[in-house]
């Protein structure tokens, strides 16, 4: 964060810290605060310039029409006020304008006092809350019009009471003199250049529509054709992983253990047939040797893979 917004940052936090009652507008540019004005209801409008603290705040008065030495054209203006922002902090600055209107409540225009009795001014017809300050050419070196360029507020200082007074009251009159606004006018002109700079962007992309659209049906084909190959690759990798299970240690075990039992089944076959005379001397010793020896070389193998089989799951 710039030193600028730091100082700012830590004006309005004083805002909060020097008064209790701070309601946020426009969060770092319009804060409100209540102000007890004898029997009045009344309350502070704080309104901070972009150039805020290098420029004074505005404050203004609501209701509208009040009579105090400190307050002209509903802008609280005074020379005790002095603006320096490297010495005065916000919410006391503030908080000394509360604590005057609250000792010497301010007067309604036309009316008898403080207590708001009597005929009410042409002043007091904007409602609550006062429109933007317009401050007299006297208060203008000390406050100047929130976020209004000099044109306009010279545009604005230069009307008389009853042109102003139609401005807020005739909304086809605002909406002319708004219009008239060259900040207002730039706007629309920025507005309009953004407007046509779309149309020739969707343009733009209307125009790829047709390459998109082939570029979309080669990528359907190379995923048809991407399907086509991982099912293929799958297959074959059941086919391989159905390979390498045939010859795996545990198929394997199984295997010899399967050809041990049939040795065994077939040497004691051989002795039977010789018990049985169907087989002479000769013959079954030869058989049964052979078989034997099968037998022991399978029983063996299958001993060693045991052991081997032990000492790799220790």
């Amino acid at each position: 964060m710039s030193t600028f917004q730091e100082v700012k940052q830590q004006q309005i936090a004083s805002l909060y810290s020097h008064n209790p009652a701070v309601t946020t507008i426009i969060e770092g540019q319009m804060y409100e605060l209540p102000c007890p004005m004898g029997n009045v209801s009344a309350a502070l409008l704080v309104n901070l310039p972009p150039e805020f603290p290098d420029v004074p705040p505005i404050i203004t008065v609501s209701p509208t029409g009040m009579r105090h030495p400190w307050i002209e054209s509903d802008v609280v203006v005074h020379d005790a006020l002095h603006w320096n922002a490297s010495q005065v902090q916000l919410g006391k600055w503030v908080h000394d304008i509360i604590e005057e209107f609250t000792q010497r409540p301010p007067a309604r225009k036309g009316g008898s006092g403080a207590n708001g009795e009597g005929p009410a001014s042409a002043e007091e017809g904007y409602g609550h809350r006062p429109p933007p300050p317009i401050p007299s050419n006297t208060s203008a070196a000390s406050a100047t019009p929130l976020a209004l360029s000099m044109a306009e507020y010279t545009s604005i200082v230069s009307r008389s009471m009853d042109e102003l007074e139609e401005l807020l009251s005739n909304d086809v009159a605002f909406e002319l003199f708004f219009n008239s606004l060259e900040r207002v006018q730039n706007m629309k002109t920025v507005q309009e250049e953004l407007r046509n700079g779309n149309v020739n962007l969707a343009n733009k992309n209307l125009t790829q529509e047709s390459s998109l659209q082939q570029l979309r049906d080669q990528v359907k084909e190379l995923d048809g054709e991407y399907r086509q190959l991982r099912a293929q690759f799958e297959e074959k990798e059941k086919q391989q992983n159905d390979a390498f299970n045939r010859f795996s240690p545990a198929t394997m075990m199984t295997r010899l253990k399967a050809s041990i039992h049939e040795s065994d089944e077939l040497s004691e076959s051989v002795a039977q047939s010789f018990l049985d005379g169907n087989l002479d001397h000769d013959g079954f010793v030869k058989q049964f040797r052979e078989l034997r020896k099968v037998y022991h070389i399978r029983a063996s193998k299958l001993e060693r893979s045991q052991k081997e089989t032990l000492s790799y799951s220790i």
